[in-house]
């Protein structure tokens, strides 16, 4: 009997050991860090959001939705996943404002995880300034009312030209006038002097 009482003690003590021992933990995925921060306040808008969790995650199953105050969505497509990092696109520009993000994934363990935070931005997104021509640009010629090219005076003839040639072709036209009428003139002259001899007129 003293053989066996030191050996019961022993299993008594094993046994207690076990009962006292904690189950092992089932350890589950978890947001371990994001970019932008939970309850960030940024002076330019991101262009993505990424999240880092504790295990790998299921591509299949990551969803990242990214609302302004409003509830419209401003992400810009689906979420990339490689390994333990989900990245997600945003639509730009993006105004100033609070943003939320919201999140479930399944970790390679099947275990659903999901969760939110939210960001601010502060500053409005940059503007685009107009462009300014340069200082040696000239400015584009507008076309005539009537979509007609101009001609220059030189190529048109005489009184369709300009005031200039319009005055040269008159001076060329009196002239020849006045000799057309002396020659007339002195041709009729000429058959009355030759009819008078004829008929012995004086």
């Amino acid at each position: 009997m003293r053989v066996f009482r030191p050996l019961a003690v022993i299993a008594v003590a094993c046994a207690a050991a076990l009962m006292v021992a904690p189950a092992p933990a089932w350890a589950h995925n978890e947001l371990r860090a994001s970019n932008p921060a939970k309850g960030a306040r940024l002076a330019a808008a991101p262009a993505e959001v990424v999240l880092d969790f504790a295990e790998k995650l299921n591509p299949r199953f990551t969803t990242i939705a990214v609302t302004d105050r409003s509830a419209t969505a401003v992400g810009d497509g689906q979420p990339q996943v490689t390994g333990v990092r989900a990245v997600q696109r945003l639509r730009q520009p993006l105004a100033a404002g609070d943003y939320t993000v919201a999140y479930r994934v399944v970790s390679v363990d099947g275990h659903p995880v999901s969760g939110k935070f939210t960001f601010t931005v502060t500053a409005p997104p940059p503007t685009t300034a107009p462009a300014t021509p340069s200082a040696g640009a000239q400015p584009p010629t507008e076309p005539s009312p009537t979509g007609a090219t101009a001609i220059p005076s030189d190529a048109l003839p005489g009184a369709l030209a300009g005031d200039e040639s319009s005055t040269d072709g008159g001076r060329g036209v009196v002239p020849g006038l006045l000799l057309g009428g002396v020659a007339v003139l002195a041709i009729g002259t000429g058959f009355l002097l030759v009819r008078r001899r004829r008929t012995g007129q004086p």
